[in-house]
């Protein structure tokens, strides 16, 4: 029985049963080989050669002549390492250390031969296949000649750009397929005329236009094969009307993204009757006309975005790029890469084309950087050095890059409070307010309401459909309301009012509750039946709930009412008020 590796396993010497000299010869001559294994218990202790047993049987040694120091392999183990074995034959043990069997010398270099051959057959099959993948998947096409001009192969790209089948043109010479018009002219006859590449237009017998190119190959100094690629300059022809489709596309988009750019920085027209903010705008005015760095103060929702729109829209940028950042709106993982950009792999998630950071994309326009406030300071030092040097630096790169932009920063926190507790920097401070603007709270500045109020009700009257008006008596309670939220609680108001009032005319009924009062305005008469101690509680809760409905954080809500954090977070606990901003 022959092991899965080709071993001889019926011939051996075993010493365990003490074979005799007869059956040792008759073992030899059966196995037919110069040397066998002597196995004692199952384990190979050398070999014996028939000519040293036949010289120890003239001289009647004690033993057989058993030669020990041989080379025995493992069962399973690669036997290219023993192609220069001396031995005539290789015992194999299995891992146990057992005899399993042997294979001759002559046998394994038959085996090494067959394997080294079947390992370059499988290579030239690979190489062929690959060939003929490559071949049949070119999107080019192919047509191969021989040196007489006999059609031997044809791609499927040629079958299709040529208008013809394989069939109709395969052991056919192009001067025959010239001839039945299946062309006007043969590139691969020209090759073969001059013996170089060549490369012409020609037509197909469906009129169909292609440029073909003839390469000839050599062999012994004689033409042994024409290559022809062939493309279709109709495909070709398309691909530009595409492009050109693409590029009007492309001009379109842009004209559309320059229309909605005025239509964003138009919409928030400016609507004011105070004298305060007369001052506001005409000092922004005059700020328009040059390129200084503007600093917008003011409580949250007075307008900031408002005046840095009207300063954009009224200098010579207007026509540029402008460019809203919102520094409290992303986390501060993402927020220098969205500010600044990044090269392709310059992190893991990376976008592998890169991508521009809106600096740049503010380039020759108006970078407006909302709660400026908010900026981290590893980031500020950035910051400050884009102020500086016009001039950015992308994430992953070291390349600098010039930016031509107009810087308007917006904040409602003080930043020279900040400056002194060491969470903004003085020299960025110092730079970005350049020319500053405070905005007044609406509650300074009550002659803006009743504009206002009439602007907003129109624009969601127009963007609903509605025709909704407010009863006079909600219009004077709105007039006393002091508006914590300022401008944005307003219209905030006003949207929600003409969403869900049901009939045409808003009454002081449909007013949210922090706002309603009865027609005496009497907070006691809200609450008769109550002692003071718990009136004072309940204006103390609905005062907090109104003023958290319009800011965006207990360090803002602390700012409107003028008391510490801390305070501010043991009230709400005591009236169980869940924090929550709808901002």
């Amino acid at each position: 029985m022959e092991s899965p590796l080709g071993l001889e396993t019926r011939y051996f010497i075993d010493r365990t049963n003490c074979a005799n000299m007869s059956e040792i010869l008759a073992s030899f001559r059966n196995a037919r080989t110069l040397q066998l294994p002597v196995v004692e218990q199952g384990r190979v202790v050398g070999l014996l050669n028939i000519l040293d047993l036949l010289t120890f049987r003239e001289a009647e040694g004690p033993d057989l002549p058993i030669d020990r120091d041989v080379v025995v392999a493992q069962e399973g183990e690669d036997v290219c390492q023993y192609q220069l074995l001396d031995q005539d034959i290789l015992p194999f043990e299995n891992a146990s250390g057992t005899y399993v069997g042997y294979m001759r010398k002559s046998d394994l270099l038959k085996d090494l031969i067959c394997r080294r051959l079947a390992a370059e057959m499988q290579y030239y099959k690979d190489l062929q296949e690959e060939f003929d993948a490559i071949f049949r998947s070119s999107n080019d096409g192919i047509f191969i000649a021989d040196g007489n001009g006999t059609v031997i192969r044809i791609n499927k790209a040629s079958e299709r750009i040529d208008d013809c089948r394989a069939e109709e043109v395969l052991g056919k010479n192009v001067r025959d397929l010239v001839a039945q018009g299946f062309y006007s002219e043969s590139v691969t006859l020209k090759v073969i005329e001059t013996g170089a590449p060549v490369t012409i237009l020609q037509k197909t017998k469906t009129g169909k236009e292609i440029m073909a190119t003839g390469t000839p190959l050599y062999k012994n100094g004689k033409l042994y094969r024409v290559v022809v690629n062939s493309r279709d300059i109709t495909e070709l022809n398309a691909l530009k009307n595409a492009l050109r489709d693409e590029q009007y596309r492309t001009e379109r988009i842009k004209c559309e993204l320059n229309y909605l750019r005025k239509v964003y920085t138009r919409n928030d027209t400016p609507v004011f009757r105070s004298a305060q903010m007369e001052k506001v705008f005409d000092l922004a005015l005059r700020v328009a006309g040059v390129d200084s760095t503007v600093l917008i103060q003011g409580e949250s929702g007075v307008g900031k975005e408002v005046v840095s729109k009207f300063i954009h829209m009224n200098s010579a940028r207007k026509d540029k790029p402008f460019i809203k950042i919102d520094c409290s709106g992303l986390p501060e993982s993402l927020l220098e890469s969205e500010l600044f950009g990044y090269e392709k792999g310059a992190f893991t998630g990376a976008s592998k084309t890169g991508k521009l950071g809106l600096i740049e994309l503010a380039h020759e326009g108006t970078l407006f950087l909302d709660e400026i406030g908010e900026l981290p300071l590893n980031l500020q030092s950035k910051l400050l050095r884009v102020i500086q040097d016009r001039e950015i630096c992308r994430l992953g790169s070291i390349k600098t890059i010039p930016v031509d932009i107009r810087i308007i920063a917006a904040t409602n926190r003080k930043l020279e409070d900040m400056v002194r507790a060491n969470l903004f920097r003085e020299d960025l401070y110092y730079r970005l307010n350049v020319v500053p603007i405070y905005v007044p709270p609406l509650r300074e500045r009550r002659a803006d309401i009743q504009p206002l109020l009439t602007y907003f009700t129109d624009r969601y009257n127009k963007r609903f459909g509605y025709a909704k008006t407010f009863d006079p008596e909600a219009v004077g309670v709105l007039l006393d309301y002091d508006w914590p939220g300022n401008v944005r609680e307003l219209e905030n108001m006003v949207e929600r009012l003409i969403v869900t009032t049901a009939g045409d005319v808003i009454r002081v009924d449909d007013l949210p509750a922090a706002l309603r009062r009865t027609r005496d305005s009497c907070f006691f008469l809200e609450h008769r039946g109550l002692g003071l101690a718990e009136i004072v509680t309940q204006f103390e809760r609905d005062l907090l709930l109104k003023v958290m409905a319009s800011a965006s954080s207990t360090y803002e809500i602390a700012q409107l009412l003028k008391i510490d954090v801390s305070t501010v977070r043991r009230k709400l606990k005591k009236h169980n008020i869940k924090i929550s901003f709808i901002k």
